[in-house]
């Protein structure tokens, strides 16, 4: 039994994890960054207040006022540039003005705590944000240094010329070490994108110079075999003279077999080996099912079919009709007649002269598949497998939004149950 393959949206959905991935990684990095800005800046609140309030005489309400919004600057820039940049200017005007009167031993126009919480909302711009946001309020700060005591002092404050240099020197080495650690952190960022898509891409040149391989042998052993069976079975007659009616019948029906085998294993062999063209001849669906179960019971097997697809009649004489008239999309219909397919396979193999039984059913809203064998009915030696056609009824039928059940039964025998979704089903490769 086929398998289904890697489709485009499979590997789609591979790289959108990737990028969710790197998404989570840098979101983690910004709580983080929030957190460590948020202490910081609540630190200078608790440091600046009373400071501003008691150092340089200023009523204590506004003080709270104006260090809240210098010191809120910087946790605002962590997420909108805009933001913290408007209340970085606002607070420290503000806060310029208040403590204009202040004795000439203390700092001014920039108070030690509107200073670093200046510095440190230029620090996040540059981290966060495009250059030019830490730019612009780098220059508002000097343009401030300059204005300020022009203003409000007529330049007077005997602090104002050492205090401006600080600041425009603090601030700015704080803007370049923000922008250098944003431009590694973006580098770092790319490279770890790049090595996982180029793992995933290496993972994929590894599936496909596996499904090439696969594709060669089974070239080389599976159809050529297939090959050599359908030319033997069709040639038998005139090989050997005399043959009676059923035994040219019985050759012929292997020769059958053997061509639509042989023509399922050319599809798959270029769906293996990538190939981007449909193949020519139609996939098998759900009327074809009949087809298959007349062909398994040329080899003599014992199959009653109870079926939803031509409303035949089945072996007992009885009227199809089940689920007759029951509308199915081509994934559906091949999903089911893979089932099918595999849980004869099973049967045959497994339980040598046993009687099968294959109902499908359908309401309108899904297709029940069910697949029952009797206990074996001869002492033949079941057929090894390689205990992988179960596992890939299941992924073929998951792939669809289906189930499947498979077990014995309680007389001995065996049961396989596929329910398919008959509506917004994804399609399958054949």
């Amino acid at each position: 039994m086929d398998h289904p393959t890697p489709t485009p949206r499979r590997r789609l959905r591979a790289l959108t994890r990737l990028d969710v991935s790197a998404v989570s990684i840098a979101r983690r990095e910004v709580v983080w960054l929030w957190s460590v800005v948020s202490f910081i800046a609540v630190t200078l609140v608790a440091v600046g207040w009373p400071v501003t309030a008691s150092g340089y005489g200023t009523h204590p309400a506004a003080a709270m006022a104006f260090t809240l919004v210098n010191c809120a600057a910087a946790i605002l820039a962590v997420r909108w540039p805009w933001a913290g940049l408007g209340a970085s200017v606002a607070g420290s005007l503000a806060l310029m003005v208040v403590t204009a009167g202040a004795a000439p031993e203390w700092p001014w126009p920039w108070p030690v705590t509107v200073l670093l919480a200046h510095c440190l909302t230029v620090f996040v711009l540059a981290l966060r944000h495009s250059w030019y946001w830490a730019a612009s309020l780098w220059s508002v700060g000097a343009m401030l240094t300059v204005w300020a005591p022009a203003i409000l002092s007529d330049g007077g404050h005997p602090s104002a010329f050492a205090n401006g240099v600080v600041l425009v020197s603090l601030s700015g080495g704080f803007a370049l070490v923000g922008v250098i650690m944003r431009l590694w952190s973006l580098s770092v960022l790319r490279m770890e994108q790049a090595e996982r898509l180029s793992a995933a891409e290496t993972s994929r040149r590894r599936e496909l110079e596996e499904r090439n391989r696969i594709a060669r042998e089974l070239h080389d052993v599976v159809a050529h075999s297939m090959s050599v069976i359908t030319v033997q079975a069709s040639t038998a007659r005139y090989r050997q003279p005399g043959l009676d009616e059923a035994v040219q019948s019985e050759f012929e029906e292997i020769a059958a077999s053997s061509r639509r085998a042989l023509s399922e294993m050319r599809g798959l062999l270029g769906i293996l080996r990538g190939h981007d063209t449909a193949p020519t001849a139609p996939l098998p669906g759900l009327a074809d099912v009949t087809g298959l179960i007349e062909s398994t019971r040329a080899s003599g097997a014992e199959i009653t079919y109870d079926g939803a697809d031509t409303g035949s009649d089945s072996e007992d004489g009885t009227e199809d009709g089940t689920a007759e008239g029951t509308e199915v999309s081509e994934v559906v219909g091949l999903t089911a007649f893979r089932v099918v397919q595999e849980a004869l396979s099973n049967a045959l193999r497994h339980a040598p002269g046993s009687a099968v039984t294959v109902r499908i059913s359908g309401d309108g809203h899904e297709l029940r598949v069910v697949v029952t064998n009797t206990p074996p009915g001869r002492d033949d030696e079941p057929t090894p497998g390689a205990r992988l056609g179960l596992a890939g009824i299941r992924e073929r039928v998951a792939a669809i939004g289906g189930t499947v059940t498979a077990g014995p039964t309680l007389d001995g025998g065996f049961e396989v149950t596929a329910t398919l979704p008959v509506e917004d089903a994804d399609p399958l490769p054949a």
